[in-house]
Formats: C-alpha cells, structure tokens, sequence
C-alpha cells in the first residue's frame, strides 16, 4: 500500500476502531442527542447541528463524486437534502425538507461508505491526477481538503454540543 493511500485510509477512517483521524466523524459526534437538540440553535439565525452533520455530507459527496470522479451532478445528492449545501436554512426549513433525521443519518453512513470505496480503488498514480472538473487540484488535494472542512465542521458541533449540555470548557 503507498504511503498516500494509508494517509488517506486515515483521514476517512474509523477512530472509534482506532484507525482514522478523530475530527472525521459526525455521526460519532452527535450519539445520544435527541431530536430537539440536534435542532437547537444558539440564535435564530445560527446553523442548527443537524446542519452541519448533513453540510460534510454534502460538500464530502460533491468533492469527491463531481470533482475527483466526475460523477452526474443530479445523482449525487438527494433532493430533500439539497437544504446541506452552501446556502444558509433555518432549523425549520431542514425540519420541512428531510423526512427524519435516522434518513440523514443513513445519507451520512451512505456517503462514507461512498468515500471508503472510493479511496480504497485509488493506486499511487491516481493521488497526483487531476481531472477535468478538479480545478486542476489534484486528487490528493481534494481529498485532504474535504477533511479539512468535515474537521472545521466538527469543531463547530463540539461547540454547540458543549452549549447544549452546559459544558463550555468540554475537550475535544
């Protein structure tokens, strides 16, 4: 195996297994909250924590379907969570457009499951490809960039999670 493909077997591992990075996890950072409280935002303008759990879906699925596989564009995300994307929506309309909160949690393992497979076909050539709608980045760019944002999202699931349960100093 190259030393590109364990790095990145890493950054999309499993860190409850003891092989992956530990800010690539959304579903891990969000066991045991209740509905409510993945809803809950600090203002009416804030991003509820559900939101974030389903933005690295999102961003992670467009990163690596369109830009690294040039996969359809239509195919990649499902309508009702198109409310993840880069544009800003209430708690309400998330509420409104995503059927349950278990659907997106299952989106969410979908779209790991996607990446895994996706990383574990790579050889040591392809890390250093571009592709056509890569904005000339190459593979192993676009792919530790999208672990850069699942990470900045994590920080920020932390926080509201810490806001939540009254734990303003919580570790990471």
């Amino acid at each position: 195996m190259s030393k590109w493909k364990e790095l990145a077997a890493w950054m999309y591992g499993d860190a409850r297994k003891d092989v992956g990075f530990w800010y690539s996890h959304p579903l891990w950072e969000v066991d045991g909250l209740s509905e409510e409280q993945l809803y809950w935002t600090p203002n009416p303008k804030g991003l509820c924590i559900l939101w974030h759990v389903g933005h690295i879906a999102h961003r992670e699925r467009t990163h690596l379907g369109l830009f690294l596989q040039e996969l359809d564009p239509d195919s990649l995300i499902p309508p009702q969570y198109d409310v993840f994307g880069p544009d800003w929506h209430s708690a309400e309309e998330i509420r409104k457009s995503i059927g349950s909160v278990e659907g997106v949690f299952d989106w969410v393992r979908g779209v790991r499951e996607e990446s895994h497979k996706y990383v574990e076909s790579l050889s040591e050539e392809d890390f250093h490809k571009t592709t056509q709608k890569s904005g000339g980045m190459t593979v192993a760019h676009w792919l530790f960039i999208t672990t850069a944002h699942t990470s900045l999202h994590i920080g920020r699931i932390q926080l509201l999670r810490s806001l939540i349960e009254g734990e303003y100093d919580r570790a990471c």
